[in-house]
């Protein structure tokens, strides 16, 4: 079964951004992050298209569905 909470850290960590940073990016906190990529929580809908948009990364990568990050051009 796949980690969202690694994967987060994995994606923030490629794009060089602290979990303050991050959290200040998408409209969180740092504990929200740290929640998050802990799994102890699930981010809301909102949050997780707040993500994709500012990691330039494919849903299906976040969510489990394939092992490439990088988004699909249609």
């Amino acid at each position: 079964m796949f980690d969202f909470g690694q994967r987060l850290r994995q994606i923030r960590e490629e794009n060089r951004l602290t979990q303050k940073q991050f959290a200040e990016r998408i409209g969180s906190t740092e504990r929200g992050i740290q929640r998050y990529e802990s799994g102890e929580r699930l981010p809301a809908f909102n949050v997780i298209i707040s993500i994709l948009d500012n990691l330039d990364v494919d849903a299906n990568y976040l969510l489990g569905r394939t092992d490439n990050p990088k988004v699909h051009s249609a």
